[in-house]
């Protein structure tokens, strides 16, 4: 063979090589964005109705604001991620079934979109606010120089108040009437508010309990996130905040790398505490600030938070050692190949995602703790930097 001839060889052979590889790397890639593509559009709106048809209202609330007979899931931080919400849900799970059991609550089920819909509303539910404290309120009130320009006088409060039921819409209306203040403020020589942590989830309640408003209950988040993605871009916030690991623009990243704050209350305290900034920036490009309306700033909020709405990924060799450490290899077998006692969860054409994981665990998981109970095993306790790595064991073929 000539040397010619033999190069030839070698780069053909190089050129298929390449090409394996990056088909290889094109399947790879396509097995990890079908995992993680699995989504259904969801809302919180849809969650609630699910939530209380399916009975978990008996024991949280209405609205999951809590009862005797269940705890409260509102500014619950263990609902805040996907991976913290699956894990609760499944520490919690035989709790639940006690309960069910001893109050003879019907045992719901649910399908992948109901769950999905269910998981939505309860994430939400961990930024939602509960309702606020009046007495604070009246001492914040004086203390941030609201009565200098609002009288005592109720009829005042109440024009100013605008109907607002939650302290997310009364932040939008406090946004709307920014400029107008802004500029009262500045001629009285009164700085500008810095609201902190529940300040004006309390002013809230203060305002209403003055202007005899009626009581009411933590309301349901009915914002919508594809609203509010269309009226991130209307209303020009794209202008200044982006959305990913893009260039810095005049404002923060929004995107899921920047931690939010812990509530919705909050959230709207940190639009207010910017006003003044905001206002200046885009008066210097000769703009105005957006009107909000509606539901505009509920959509745009849940929108924020949905981006952080993510799934887990992990390590599948970690995923394999915590199903042994779990104890799921008891019943399921060390590669989750199935025994007689159990079927196999990998190998079976499913792609695992943290809804399918969490409808599993109800639809089996009475059956699944009588059986532990009855065998003398203690229920396994998950920890959220633990679902990622389970869900990439299960998603990995034995082949693999």
């Amino acid at each position: 063979m000539t040397a010619r001839r033999q190069m030839a060889w070698w780069g053909l052979a190089a050129l298929l090589s390449l090409v394996l590889v990056t088909a290889l790397a094109v399947w790879q890639s396509r097995q990890v964005a079908r995992a993680r593509a699995v989504h259904v559009a969801s809302t919180p709106a849809a969650g609630s109705v699910i939530f209380r048809n399916k009975g978990c209202a008996a024991c949280h609330g209405a609205t999951g604001g809590g009862t005797d007979s269940g705890p409260a899931l509102r500014q619950t931080k263990s609902l805040s991620t996907l991976p913290r919400l699956v894990s609760a849900m499944w520490n919690h799970a035989p709790r639940m079934w006690q309960a069910m059991e001893a109050r003879q609550l019907p045992y719901p089920t649910f399908s992948y979109e109901e769950t999905a819909q269910l998981v939505t509303y309860l994430y939400i539910s961990g930024y939602a606010d509960n309702n606020g404290d009046s007495v604070r309120g009246a001492k914040l009130y004086e203390d941030r120089g609201c009565a200098q320009c609002h009288s005592s006088n109720a009829e005042e409060r109440i024009a100013f108040l605008s109907g607002a039921d939650d302290p997310l819409t009364w932040t939008q209306t406090l946004w709307n009437h920014g400029s107008v203040m802004h500029a009262r403020m500045n001629a009285m020589g009164i700085s500008w508010p810095k609201f902190q942590a529940s300040d004006l989830r309390d002013l809230h309640a203060y305002v209403r309990q003055v202007s005899d408003s009626p009581p009411l209950d933590p309301p349901d988040i009915s914002g919508d996130p594809d609203r509010g993605w269309n009226t991130f871009q209307q209303k020009g916030c794209i202008r200044c905040h982006a959305l990913s690991s893009e260039p810095a623009r005049t404002g923060p990243s929004l995107g899921p790398e920047r931690q939010l704050p812990p509530t919705f209350t909050e959230f709207g305290a940190a639009l207010l505490n910017h006003f003044p900034q905001m206002q200046k920036a885009v008066h210097s490009e000769d703009i105005q600030l957006p009107r909000l309306d509606g539901s505009d700033i509920s959509d745009i909020a849940v929108f924020l938070y949905s981006l952080h709405y993510l799934e887990p990924s992990g390590s599948p060799q970690v995923g394999k050692s915590i199903f042994g450490w779990r104890g799921c290899n008891r019943c399921h077998g060390d590669d989750a190949q199935g025994t007689l006692e159990a079927p196999a969860l990998r190998g079976r054409g499913q792609t695992y995602t943290s809804i399918r994981l969490a409808t599993d665990l109800w639809r089996h998981g009475a059956r699944m703790y009588h059986n532990s109970a009855n065998s003398g095993q203690q229920w396994p306790v998950l920890q959220e930097s633990e679902i990622g790595h389970l869900l990439t064991f299960l998603n990995t073929s034995p082949e693999q």
